[in-house]
């Protein structure tokens, strides 16, 4: 159920305009082809947000795409993707890469209520979750989803405004880059994510830690819609649809075991979940115990893109 007490309520009202601004995923090629590509992601994202006018709230750095959560104006929030662009972009351009930035648009959308800044949250902190089985969306090294409600939380490193020389150029891969911001704080190469992400913000937007789990790994019907709002079909889990297939079965036919249907009522059952939650093909053939060919068959286009 949603709640929000009054506090919560006037920490979203006091932060200003806010926004989810995010880009397609690419569909041909990878932004980053090792790890060392995306901590330099990082570093370039704190260096974009220190020169900007904008708070960041929440971010994802997926392999092929990305999401960020800003607090500030339309065009300052797009004035700060300009720059974080333009960063990489110089170093692809030095690594023979320079046209990848070429399919990069960033696209945004303005965040109304509470309630849409939880979900636009949890979305963002869950994606590389969704995607991949070895991911904590509480502790991914390229996503804000570690930030909240920590009490491990270490906040050490060096000012990135101390970095000269050799150093400055590791953490920059650039030699037109002078100096840096004194609030970004660097930790074994990587600007740390505490210094340059207003996380306590966020978490005065929840009365606790408890409704911030609840609302990053609870509400299913919400991740769905912001998938399709945002083209990215994966948004859940098996373990997110658990829970809905019990609840499918109740609402629509009549029994409190799936697992029990007949064939024709786990047929049924698949085309629920794949109509109203974008299951795939897979996740259909684990949760109702229907052979994947049987799903296949039943659901053959999405069979054939998966085989491409």
């Amino acid at each position: 159920m949603y709640y929000s007490s009054p506090p919560a309520e006037q920490a979203f009202l006091n932060s200003g305009t806010c926004f989810h601004l995010y880009t397609k995923p690419l569909e041909n090629d990878l932004y980053f082809h090792s790890e060392k590509e995306r901590r330099l992601a990082v570093n370039y994202l704190a260096i974009a947000v220190t020169e900007s006018a904008c708070k960041l709230l929440a971010y994802s750095i997926m392999t092929n795409h990305f999401h960020f959560i800003l607090s500030g104006e339309r065009e300052q929030a797009l004035l700060f993707f300009d720059r974080y662009r333009q960063l990489l972009n110089n170093y692809y351009s030095r690594h023979g890469r320079g046209c990848l930035l070429n399919q990069t648009e960033a696209r945004i959308k303005a965040i109304d209520n509470l309630k849409q800044m939880r979900n636009e949250i949890a979305y963002v902190i869950r994606n590389a979750f969704v995607v991949s089985p070895d991911v904590n969306v509480f502790a991914d090294p390229w996503s804000s989803g570690f930030l909240y409600f920590n009490p491990l939380l270490i906040l050490e490193g060096t000012p990135a405004s101390a970095l000269s020389g050799r150093a400055l150029r590791e953490f920059t891969c650039s030699r037109s880059i002078s100096a840096l911001n004194e609030g970004i704080f660097v930790k074994d190469g990587m600007a740390q994510a505490w210094s340059f992400v207003d996380y306590q913000l966020v978490m005065s937007f929840y009365d606790n830690a408890r409704q911030f789990i609840y609302a990053t790994l609870k509400n299913v019907d919400a991740q769905v819609e912001l998938s399709l709002t945002y083209g990215e079909t994966s948004s859940l889990t098996d373990e997110d649809l658990l829970p809905v297939l019990y609840k499918l079965c109740r609402e629509n036919l009549k029994t409190d075991d799936p697992f029990k249907l007949d064939l024709h009522g786990k047929q049924r059952l698949a085309v629920l979940l794949k109509n109203k939650y974008y299951a795939s093909n897979g996740q259909i053939a684990r949760l109702t115990k229907l052979p994947l060919q049987e799903v296949n068959k039943l659901f053959p286009l999405v069979a054939k893109a998966q085989i491409k």
